[in-house]
This record gives structure tokens, sequence and C-alpha cells, in this order.
């Protein structure tokens, strides 16, 4: 049994990301391993049962079938009280996106541990996602007024909540109404001021800045704040002054000179952080944190030499070492030593670089021309990182069509969005995979599935605009959809190159040249110019006409429009 609940700890700690969302710290996330045991040891004698759901959901959870696991923990958790069995269950629905059932199960172990200021907390955060936004208040005010709450890091939590998965003016009202309940409190008046900009409400956040400012004068979080307000809102010189005036304050505070490079570095002025990072390391060359920030300033500045050597300085330290890694990994593919690049980015196995390492070690391999090596890493870091699965297989898609692996690139599509109904980006891949393929049925289906979504979708538009004319189908359909999209983008290349398609295919050389000739004085593509040329020869202007394919054909030996010409018009290439 004890072995057994060992194995549920270690597979529990892999849940820990499903909570990322909500804000929760890894160790809110995940109980620790003891803590695990004294389930078995808590459970009653009648949990006979709860046992056998505790181990059914273990095995779920290793076999990756949470759903099965979060039914075996909530039946467990009836015939228990232990709290833990609860968290494992709201863990568990967090992970899979089951707000409804999380705030459930959560509510269940706020009752059973009402003292838990995690279950407090992660309650009122999931009332607030269901709309009810009364009961969230309350509970926020409970936990506000608990002693030991980390007052300042929960608000901010909340800022942040607010500002992404509320609508605006719902957000607005739970801040003013906390605000009403404790018009004291500085580190709320802060969040408000965070949440307001966050909302481009540049005045509202000014004057909370100052609400806070009165409370705690010498609070250089909230005097930053307001600079950085005060910047986004077109008024950067007095920004800057007010950074200055907090460090005046604190002429020996690292930290908030730390701060203020950071911000000069956001507002463009790299050589003016990198001047502050220098001073910060002469007085204390031992702050890794400058240390660090001067290498990203070095590798902006083009100093590649000098980043360097911060950044191999930086591999020695326990806390920075993986940002050191990946951006030595940057460093190196930059010089297009991309062997070397990998090496880097293999190196980072933790922390918030993880993924961009590890895409950045596949683009690597694909500079390289190490496809199948590249495809290879992609299923596990998409289990690795599900939230991320729509941008990962829409980049193996890619590597699939650039390597003519069409029918693989749609098989791969059509299994993404089986995962992801509806997905936009994976219909419009699949939707060019499709023409590729000769599916024009799939191709149009897809596309007009985004077009219902949106119907103001220029590459949607201009997609099945272009599909059809070049089928000779349909084509004063095909002429409307396009000139839809050229409403919205009037100088795409592209969109152009199909609207002089459309008029060809209907007869009208003299209008498709027009357009043609923009789209090609625009961009030099082969498929434009593939089109254009086609138009200049069936006009007469042959000459012409052999000059751009021939260029493009030097440039682009293998490109299939390209090829398509030199079957039609052989002559043109003699």
């Amino acid at each position: 049994m004890t072995k057994c609940l060992i194995y549920l700890a270690s597979a529990l700690g892999l849940l820990a990301s499903g909570c990322a969302s909500l804000n929760l710290s890894h160790s809110e996330a995940v109980a620790d391993p003891d803590d695990t045991l004294k389930i078995g040891a808590s459970a009653p004698r009648k949990g006979e049962d709860s046992v056998y759901f505790i181990l059914a959901a273990e095995l779920a959870v290793q076999r990756g079938q949470y759903e099965v696991a979060l039914d075996n923990y909530l039946k467990a958790s009836t015939l228990t009280q232990d709290p833990k069995i609860v968290q494992r269950a709201t863990q568990i629905a967090l992970y899979l996106k089951k707000n409804d059932k999380a705030l459930e199960t959560s509510s269940i172990w706020l009752q059973r541990q009402p003292e838990n200021l995690d279950a407090r907390r992660l309650t009122a955060f999931l009332l607030i996602k269901a709309g009810r936004t009364e009961e969230a208040v309350d509970q926020l005010a409970v936990l506000l007024s608990t002693p030991g709450v980390d007052t300042e890091a929960t608000l901010i939590d909340l800022a942040k909540l607010l500002s992404s998965d509320v609508p605006k003016d719902v957000g607005m009202d739970i801040m003013r109404r906390l605000g009403e309940r404790f018009p004291n409190k500085a580190e709320l008046h802060l969040a408000a001021a965070l949440l307001a900009s966050e909302q481009h409400e540049y005045q509202t956040a000014l004057q909370e800045t100052e609400k806070a400012l009165l409370l705690r004068p010498d609070w250089n979080k909230a005097r930053l704040l307001q600079a950085q307000i005060m910047s986004k809102s077109g008024n950067p010189d007095h920004a800057r002054e007010l950074m200055r005036k907090a460090m005046r304050n604190e002429p020996n505070n690292a930290r908030l000179r730390l701060m203020y490079s950071q911000y000069l570095a956001k507002a463009g002025d790299l050589h003016g952080a990198n001047k502050e990072l220098e001073q910060l390391l002469a007085k204390d060359p031992r702050n890794q944190d400058a240390m660090l920030g001067l290498a990203m300033t070095q590798l902006e500045l083009g100093q590649d030499a000098k980043a360097q050597q911060n950044l191999e300085r930086l591999t020695e330290s326990p806390d920075h070492k993986m940002q050191a890694y990946f951006y030595l990994g940057l460093l190196e593919a930059r010089r297009k030593r991309f062997p070397t690049a990998v090496q880097w980015f293999d190196k980072v196995s933790e922390g918030p670089v993880v993924l961009d390492a590890q895409i950045n070690a596949i683009t690597s391999l694909i500079y390289m021309g190490q496809i199948a090596e590249a495809r290879q890493r992609l299923p596990g870091i998409r289990k690795q990182f599900p939230q991320q699965a729509v941008r990962l297989y829409l980049l193996e898609a890619e590597l699939l069509t650039k390597d003519k692996q069409y029918d693989q690139a749609f098989d791969l599509l059509s299994q993404a969005l089986v995962e992801n109904p509806g997905q936009t980006d994976l219909l419009y891949s699949r939707a060019l995979v499709a023409e590729e393929l000769n599916r024009p049925d799939v191709m149009e289906t897809d596309l007009k599935v985004l077009l219902d979504k949106n119907p103001d979708d220029p590459n949607a538009l201009n997609a099945l605009g272009f599909s059809l004319a070049d089928r000779s189908l349909r084509l004063e359909e095909a002429k409307g959809y396009i000139a839809k999209a050229l409403q919205f983008k009037p100088d795409d290349p592209a969109i152009l190159d199909s609207y002089g398609w459309v008029h060809y295919r209907m007869g009208d050389k003299e209008t498709a040249l027009t357009y043609l000739g923009k789209a090609f004085d625009m961009i030099k593509d082969p498929e434009i110019g593939a089109h254009y040329g086609e138009v200049l020869w069936e006009s007469g202007k042959r000459k012409e006409a052999e000059t751009i394919w021939k260029e493009l054909s030097r440039k682009y030996p293998n490109h299939s429009d390209l090829i398509k010409v030199r079957d039609r018009y052989p002559e043109a290439f003699q």
C-alpha cells in the first residue's frame, strides 16, 4: 500500500501545470509526498472502498486517463473526510480545464479545511470564472482579513485573473467592491492600478497608484508602477523622473536600480540600461540578476563576445543557469552554429524558458536539415506542454509540408482537429494542405467553417477565392471573396496576386497585369512571378515573361509553380 501511495504522489506531481492558469504556485498545487502517505493512515476502516478508488485513480493517472482518475477521486472523497483526497480531485479537474468540477471540489475542500488559505483563494478565483462575483468578493474579503495571507501576491494574481478571464466591467467592479471594504489597504490600490493599466484605463490607474502612495509614501513598487503607467499613457519623461526620484530616495537599493534598467530597456534605451547595469555590477560584482540583465542588453546591442562571457559565468549559478543555457543557445544560433546551439538548448531542463528552448532546438535542427529528428521531438513536447499542443501541431505540419509529405501533414492536422475541434489555425493549415493534395472539397469546407466564425478573415477569403479562381470555378463568387479580402489588406501582395489571377481567368488580361505587376514589384515571389509571367506571355509580352521566369527559376529551381510553367511553356526556357 505504501509503495502504491508513493507512486500516487509522484504521478500527481505531473499535474501541477494544470493549476498555472489560476496562478497557483507549485507548492500550492502539489502536496508534499509525506502528506500523501497520511491519506492511507487517516482513511477510516470502512474506507476499504476508498483505498480501492484511490488505487484506481492512481493507476488512471499513470495511464493518462485523467477523466477516470477524477471520477475515482470523487468517489473516494465521499468515503473519507480527508481533505487531501478532494484536493487531488481539484487538481485533476483544473488540469482537465473543467472549472465547474474544480469549483465543486474546491468548495468541498474549503468546507473540510476552512483555515486553508489555498483552498479559499482557489475557490474565490473559480467563483470569479463562474460569474458568481458576489460570492467571490465575500471569499476574497475573508481571505484578505485572515492573518498570514500574502496580501500583495494574492491581489496581484487577482488582477491578472480579472484582466484575462472576465469582462472588463466585471473585473473593475470586483476591485471597486473590495476597495470599499478595504479602503486603507495599499496593496489593493496597487492591484487596482495594475488591472486598470492592463485595460488601458490609465487615468484610473494613476489615481489608484496615488492612493497606494498616500498610504505608503515610500513604496517604490507603487512609484515604479506609476512611472510605467505614465510611460504607457504617453508621458515617458515624467515616468523617467519618477524612477530617478525613487532612486534618489534609496541610492543603495540595488533592486530598484535593476528595475530602472529594465524600464530603460523596455523603453528602447538599451545604452542607458547597459550603463545602469554596469554601475550596479561595479558596486556588486556578484549580483547575478544584474549580470543576466547586462548579458541580455549586450545581446540586443550586438556585443556578442561580452554577452557570451557573462552568460558563461552564469552557467555556474543555480538560479540563473537555465536562462544562461538558453541565451547561449540563441547566441550560437545567431552565429549559425546550430549544432552547438542545440547542445545549449538541450541543457535547459526546467524553468520558464523550457518550452522556448525546445522549440529553438527544433528550429536549429531544421536549419541543419535534420527534419526527422526534429519531428521525433515534437510528440514528447506536446505531451509535456499540452496547452501548447496547437502551436506544436502547426510546427510539425509545417515541417511535413516543407518536405512535401502532404498526406502525413493532412493526417496530423486532422488528428489535431479531433483534439481541438474548430480551431481556426488548424483549419486554415489543413485547408492549404488539402489544396496541395488536390482535395478542393476539404479545402472549401474548412475555409467556409472559418468564414462562418469570422466572415471578415482576409486570409480565408483570399484562400477560398484563389482556390476557386485557379480551378476556373464560380469566378464571380471567387472575385467577390478576393475583393472583400483586398478591402482589409489593400497592400498585401498575395491578395493582389489573387485578384490579378481571377481577372485573368475571367479574360480581363489588362486588369490582371495591373494587379500582378503591383504584387510582383512588392515581392519577387516565385508563385506571383509564375502568374505574372503567364499573363505577360498570353498578352504577347513574351520577352518580359521569359526574363521573369528564367530569373526566378535560377533562384527557385524546384518550386512547383515554376515547374508547371516550364511544362506548359517549354519554348520559354529553351
